[in-house]
């Protein structure tokens, strides 16, 4: 029987994967200097992940492998709400030709799982993966205006609310009333309060029990996305959508 990792160690080999992909690839020394720990240490975790086939090495540098893409690769694939939700996706993108993604809640933060490029997307910072705050943009407020009070308590208390731009809400009590807001018109919006230049609108997806499984958005700069299709198109268009993925979410 394998001994029983100390919580320490399993803390420092991931901060060791976090480091390595921030910086898109690290030797030991530098590694070992920016965690402020022994070289012996870090040596340890790297060429056990290495022998584990986590990571490459090349010229003592180390990156991480295509396992971490096999492996997010199915945990989002075999998740029943981005199979409801994968057509609507594309549709959504194709006909509002900008960025359309789906959204999740994990651990407090808002987690894009699926994202779909439209022809007029513009490259900005959002990919598959990407972390929030869910207070900092529409795909996150329409998630957290759905949870219990109690969770909505206990997420704030974690993560704060840390301002993103100068629109980014930062005072409880205008969350309170804008969270009111998204409840009785089903829909979020967000405008530069993550990305300035950019707006988005999001609608959630609820389950057949009352509670929030995610939610589906499309993003677009300012100049594209006027006060017209912010307040009125896109959201009958993330409404629509998101209903059909509550239907596939809910059929037995």
């Amino acid at each position: 029987m394998a001994p029983k990792l100390p919580v320490n160690s399993l803390r420092t080999t991931f901060a060791i994967i976090e480091e390595i992909v921030d910086r898109n690839g690290a030797g030991i020394a530098e590694l070992a200097e920016t965690l402020e720990k022994p070289k012996s240490t870090v040596y340890d975790h790297v060429v056990s992940l290495y022998e584990l086939q986590y990571l490459t090495r090349e010229d003592g540098t180390y990156r991480l492998t295509s396992d971490f893409l096999r492996l997010g690769y199915w945990n989002r694939y075999n998740r029943t709400l981005y199979q409801a939700a994968i057509n609507e996706l594309q549709r959504l993108a194709a006909d509002t030709g900008e960025y359309a993604s789906l959204t999740v809640e994990e651990h407090g933060r808002a987690v894009i799982i699926a994202t779909e490029e439209g022809e007029q997307a513009i490259p900005v910072h959002i990919f598959d993966g990407l972390k929030m705050n869910l207070h900092t943009a529409a795909p996150g407020k329409a998630i957290l205006a759905f949870l219990s009070p109690d969770r909505v308590d206990e997420i704030i208390e974690t993560h704060g609310l840390p301002k993103r731009t100068t629109n980014t809400i930062t005072d409880r009590e205008r969350l309170d009333t804008e969270l009111e807001r998204i409840r009785a018109d089903n829909y979020a919006l967000d405008d530069e309060e993550r990305l300035t230049g950019m707006r988005s609108v999001a609608a959630p997806v609820i389950d057949r029990s009352g509670r929030v499984q995610g939610s589906l958005s499309v993003y677009g700069p300012t100049n594209r996305i006027d006060d017209h299709l912010f307040t009125e198109e896109l959201p009958d268009k993330l409404l629509r959508a998101a209903n059909i993925v509550e239907v596939l979410l809910n059929y037995d």
